[in-house]
């Protein structure tokens, strides 16, 4: 994944040629080269670091983070114990369910397969209207990528104690999926969306039916929160 930067350091040159040509027009034209300055940012391996994960029928996503241990939500793993993933690369393998924190819906898992790319976690809070990018398998489509931003400050929400809420488009099977800064480092972990239910009928003693139905705004746990989960269990 790479984001680039653009700055108007050429804009500001041409100006100034401009404005010195008022007071100092050559007698013949010249041609005059503006190269624009592209910043671009590292290098990253966050795609490669992305992690598909099956439990059963169900399946999620996760994010290496190095040494054969992903991060992912607790719901996608459940009480399992074991559980099967796959690469970007293409590798299966088998990984060992560390540990779960449903308060915070953040879980551990390990593996001693074969894992290219990993990624870095900042541990942080994105911040509201941040740009950010998330990796994940949404609907069993492999390593599908959304972008949006932050759209609501940190939170407590639901059964989740924090997380911060997003723009960008999230849908079953993203949960547990890293969500990237515009530098390649995990910043937070994909955790769910909000329902909003629409009337869509009556049943036969006349009540209302509803049908969920899923709107924009997703849910991430903060790299901070993960951070600090890690640093508990390795304590």
């Amino acid at each position: 994944m790479r984001f680039y930067r653009f700055f108007g350091m050429a804009v500001v040159a041409l100006a100034i040629i401009l404005v010195g040509g008022v007071y100092a027009m050559p007698n013949k034209p010249r041609q005059v080269t503006i190269t624009n300055t592209i910043v671009q940012a590292p290098p990253t391996t966050s795609e490669d670091s992305s992690i598909k994960i099956s439990v059963g029928n169900g399946l999620g996503s996760g994010v290496h983070i190095g040494g054969g241990n992903i991060v992912t939500a607790a719901h996608v793993v459940d009480d399992a114990k074991t559980v099967k993933i796959k690469t970007n690369a293409g590798i299966e393998s088998d990984a060992a369910v560390l540990w779960v924190n449903k308060d915070y819906d953040i879980a551990l898992i390990h593996t001693d397969g074969n894992v290219a790319g990993s990624s870095e976690l900042d541990c942080r809070e994105p911040r509201f209207g941040e740009q950010i990018q998330a990796v994940g398998n949404p609907l069993g489509m492999e390593f599908i990528a959304s972008f949006g931003r932050v759209a609501g400050a940190g939170r407590q929400l639901g059964n989740w104690k924090r997380v911060v809420v997003t723009d960008m488009t999230t849908v079953m099977g993203q949960s547990g999926g890293g969500i990237f800064a515009n530098d390649g480092r995990v910043v937070g972990i994909n955790v769910g969306v909000t329902i909003a239910p629409l009337q869509s009928g009556k049943d036969a003693a006349g009540g209302a039916v509803y049908t969920p139905t899923m709107t924009g705004f997703g849910f991430v746990v903060p790299a901070s929160v993960v951070c600090d989960l890690l640093a508990r269990r390795a304590s």
